[in-house]
């Protein structure tokens, strides 16, 4: 059974309003999501339609599909009240959307700007929804998610025994990444990797040590650099203030998906990893997706089949 746990959904009254006059400034033409810096997507009928949704499965031999909402809809910069109705609002439709099929499951998305109102919704999207864990971006604006402020969040997924999935957003004002498309291709990366070595080098790891974490686009460069952030680890004491091991001690506390979009690139982070770490991840239907998901992981003999994703997220399929 191949399960993708990275693949995104719009809910279907969001596209309507967004139609009608704009959801947090977002709008939408025809086909077309927009938001107010010019970015705009396809809205592919795989981000709201079931059976279009399970016919394209079939074309990729994908055989469920764990879906969560497009990260640019998480709306961190909305107000905390206004984030928190949408966020319930969206989760509903996406469990609404997944009781359709045994093909399709879900993680939640939160309102982080109100951590208690996160906490909550958590709580209710699993225990009352069925969904299996939360999709949460790599900040939520300038807060880290070691900040002390999210550890509710933290504290709760791991209650619960339901992972958080990190996925990167949005990488702000950044002049040097303001063209080329480079605040995707190098951004978002970038973005995990920064999240996911300040969960190490906090402790929040450590305070939280039956949490799972799961790590989009192959982890970012974190895998790639563990050789670099253990060698500081071992000549200064800045690394030092809140752990005592070296931070590649802590790369199986994560999950990492195949998203690479190279063949090299995934046989090293193989290579690396365990196998029973590494799960199977698509992107789908964002353009950015990897066009060839099973067919690569099928060549470098890479079982991402069930164990990692039941593993992960802690459900049977």
């Amino acid at each position: 059974m191949v399960i993708d746990v990275h693949t995104h959904f719009l809910p279907r009254f969001f596209v309507d309003e967004a139609r009608a006059g704009g959801v947090f400034g977002v709008t939408a033409s025809d086909d077309s999501i927009v938001h107010p810096d010019g970015f705009r997507y396809p809205i592919s009928p795989e981000f709201i339609d079931v059976d279009a949704k399970l016919r394209h499965m079939d074309l990729e031999r994908i055989d469920v599909s764990v879906l969560s909402l497009a990260p640019t809809l998480f709306f961190y910069d909305a107000e905390a009240d206004e984030a928190a109705t949408f966020t319930r609002r969206s989760n509903d439709a996406l469990a609404t959307m997944v009781s359709q099929s045994d093909r399709l499951a879900g993680l939640a998305s939160l309102p982080l700007q109100d951590v208690d109102a996160a906490a909550a919704e958590l709580e209710r999207s699993v225990r009352d929804l069925g969904l299996l864990g939360a999709h949460i971006g790599t900040t939520c604006g300038d807060k880290p998610l070691d900040a002390p402020e999210l550890a509710a969040v933290l504290a709760a997924a791991e209650r619960l025994d339901v992972p958080l999935m990190l996925h990167p957003y949005s990488v702000g004002p950044n002049p040097a990444l303001a063209n080329f498309y480079l605040a995707n291709s190098l951004g978002f990366p970038f973005q995990t990797t920064i999240a996911a070595v300040r969960l190490i080098h906090s402790g929040a790891l450590d305070r939280h040590p039956r949490l799972r974490i799961g790590l989009m686009h192959a982890g970012g460069f974190l895998p790639y650099q563990l050789g670099r952030i253990d060698h500081a680890f071992d000549v200064r004491q800045e690394p030092k203030v809140a752990i005592e091991q070296r931070p590649s001690a802590y790369l199986d506390r994560f999950w990492i998906d195949t998203i690479t979009h190279r063949d090299a690139a995934l046989g090293f982070l193989r290579d690396l990893v365990k196998p029973e770490r590494l799960y199977l991840g698509t992107d789908l239907p964002f353009d950015m997706a990897d066009p060839e998901p099973v067919a690569r992981i099928e060549r470098l003999g890479i079982d991402a089949t069930e164990s990692a994703a039941t593993a992960l997220l802690n459900s049977s399929f």
